[in-house]
């Protein structure tokens, strides 16, 4: 059975060689097992990670061209799936500790047999019968470590489950925020189990009304169970219908059910459904789940709360509609005064306003409201983790207390193992403290929660960027943009990222798409007809104007000033951001983009108010 997988795996990877893009999630597709069993069924069988086979097996593939083409090189890492001749030629040194050219020549030289074994640095044990001997143990030793203990280790991997949005199946459309409500109430409720893996409501959220079957919206997810159900409203009552299905092999509904309640109860709905999908995954995965109980809340005031935050959650960039969320959110802590999460999403849509507005006396009001907002929240509820997680960001991109910051979003991790918004926390402090290393790891993890949500996406871009590992960032940007082909934010990003590698005439392109997504006809006739440098000045002219479709964010400016080398013009700007406590100047002060400032002392000053540790 082993050998069968093993060689099911091996064909599907070399039908698929010559595919640069080749990896876990078109294996598991085409194998027919969702990515987390892909996984462990191929860690188990063969002693390696999924990218290690596909590596391997492109390698091994590779020494049979040099033995039987005349290619370059060049042309034999293309044919094998590698994109980049330089790193094809160095993972080949490091597989057999022979560059692609020593060992043809080897090969030629009657020094080597025709095919070479996969074992790394060959020609080291083949030199010293002691160190092979040495070797042959471990080998022997890494054959039990890497199949026997992965097999006990994977057996116990974190289940997964993401709860799907449920769909609202009433006439009256002005309820709907009624379905988002309870999907995202008892996502938040799984939040809290650590022995389960559970998809952030960001990634979850973008299958709302996708015509999606099961098994592929569960491999795109990485997720081993699916929660959907639909809310059918009518006058003061509510019938909800939830199923968990278990997608593979076959689509098999673990557990259904149906619950009728009165519209003032959606709390204690929320309550019993959660215990209830707790006990029945607490019995597929054989470990307990926590169980919860919701506080008794004004039945009026909770439906307010409900409409404040499908607001917040769904017109972030309305400021219309973010006022709107405030004056509900208002009504509702008028009536439920000690109602925290409340107060949560009163913080949140302060902040959200202040993104979109460019007064400095209203961004400070708003701050200031937040800040009290989260602080009688846990006042009121000392363990609400998103209390914790919020007033974490209000410390770091307000305040610059990254220690703050920093403990609060552990604190936030300790309640709701799976909030991915702590991981991204944290990954913003360890930007901001120079420990790239850590920035990508918790980006990492908050991807493994949000996988297909384009904000997270595009944050993890950004840290390859920072990081100048510009080529996983470009791959990383290509990816939300696979998903999400008119996202702005991505566009943008891989437009920098192909700038610093060198790739001009690809930020040409990337930034011609952006403006075509945002309908500015001047900088697309721009880009068309003009320089690539006519153009950059062009933008500044319409950004420091404030003109619609430009962005007047300072430290955006200063970033394009100095892509036009311009020193004097980026630290203007950056003076303008550090005057306006902008929340995106700790963080993009750390782009390679400003790397020529770094020596000037009054650069270095700025970080230092900041907080900022810059590169050597």
């Amino acid at each position: 059975m082993k050998d069968s997988f093993i060689h099911k795996l091996r064909e599907i990877i070399l039908r698929n060689l010559e595919n640069e893009k080749f990896g876990v999630l078109d294996l598991a597709d085409e194998i027919g097992l969702s990515r987390s069993q892909t996984l462990r069924k191929t860690k188990i069988a063969t002693g390696r990670s999924v990218n290690q086979l596909i590596r391997e097996i492109r390698l091994e593939e590779a020494c049979k061209f040099i033995n039987r083409e005349n290619l370059t090189a060049s042309e034999i890492a293309y044919k094998v799936g590698f994109s980049s001749p330089s790193y094809f030629n160095k993972c080949f040194l490091d597989q057999f500790g022979l560059t692609p050219g020593e060992y043809k020549k080897k090969i030629e030289g009657g020094e080597l047999p025709d095919s070479i074994d996969l074992e790394p640095r060959v020609k080291w044990w083949r030199q010293k019968p002691i160190a092979a001997a040495v070797l042959i143990l471990i080998i022997i030793l890494g054959g039990y470590i890497s199949v026997v203990i992965p097999n006990n280790e994977y057996a116990h991997e974190k289940a997964s489950i993401a709860v799907l949005p449920f769909l609202f199946l009433s006439e009256d459309h002005d309820k709907e925020y009624l379905a988002d409500g309870i999907t995202e109430a008892i996502t938040f409720e799984l939040y809290k189990n650590s022995a389960i893996r559970v998809i952030s409501r960001g990634s979850a959220m973008i299958y709302k009304r996708e015509k999606k079957l099961y098994p592929q919206i569960a491999r795109e997810l990485n997720v081993d169970l699916l929660l959907e159900g639909s809310v059918i409203y009518g006058g003061d009552s509510m019938r909800v219908v939830v199923q968990l299905i278990n997608p593979f092999p076959e689509e098999d509904h673990v557990w259904a059910n149906a619950y009728d309640q009165d519209h003032s109860n959606i709390l204690q709905l929320i309550s019993h459904v959660s215990n209830e999908i707790a006990r029945e995954i607490s019995t597929i995965i054989g470990q307990p789940l926590k169980e919860v109980s919701n506080p008794e809340v004004d039945p009026e005031a909770y439906d307010l709360y409900l409409r404040g935050r499908h607001l917040w959650n769904t017109q972030k960039i309305r400021y219309a509609s973010l006022s709107k969320a405030l004056d509900y959110l208002n009504q509702a802590i008028e009536k439920a005064p000690d109602f925290a999460p409340a107060y949560v999403t009163l913080a949140e849509t302060y902040l959200s306003i202040n993104t979109l507005i460019g007064d400095n006396e209203e961004k400070l009001s708003n701050r200031e409201n937040a800040q009290s907002a989260i602080n009688r929240a846990l006042q009121i509820d000392p363990n609400l983790a998103e209390a914790y997680i919020t007033g974490g960001n209000l410390a770091g991109k307000f305040d610059w207390d990254w220690s703050k910051m920093k403990s609060l979003a552990e604190k936030g991790l300790e309640l709701e193992p799976n909030n991915s918004n702590a991981h991204l926390s944290l990954s913003n402090y360890y930007v901001v403290k120079g420990d790239y290393e850590n920035a990508i790891n918790e980006a990492l993890k908050a991807q493994n929660l949000d996988p297909v949500n384009p904000i997270t996406g595009c944050l993890l871009a950004e840290r390859y960027y920072i990081a100048g590992n510009y080529e996983k960032s470009i791959n990383e940007y290509k990816e939300v943009l696979e998903l999400n082909p008119d996202y702005g934010f991505a566009w943008n990003g891989i437009g920098f990222a192909y700038y610093q590698a060198g790739e001009r005439e690809e930020a040409r392109r990337s930034w011609l798409q952006l403006q075509h997504i945002m309908g500015n006809e001047a900088m697309i006739d721009c880009y068309t007809t003009d320089t690539f440098e006519n153009c950059l000045n062009f933008w500044l002219q319409g950004a420091q104007k404030n003109a619609p479709r430009y962005c007047s964010n300072p430290v955006v400016i200063a970033s394009v000033y100095m892509l036009l080398d311009n020193d004097s013009g980026a630290t203007e700007y950056l003076d303008i951001a550090f005057d306006y406590k902008n929340e995106d100047l700790p963080v993009m002060l750390t782009y390679p983009d400003f790397a020529p400032l770094y020596p000037n002392p009054e650069f270095q000053e700025l970080a230092q108010k900041i907080g900022v540790v810059i590169p050597e």
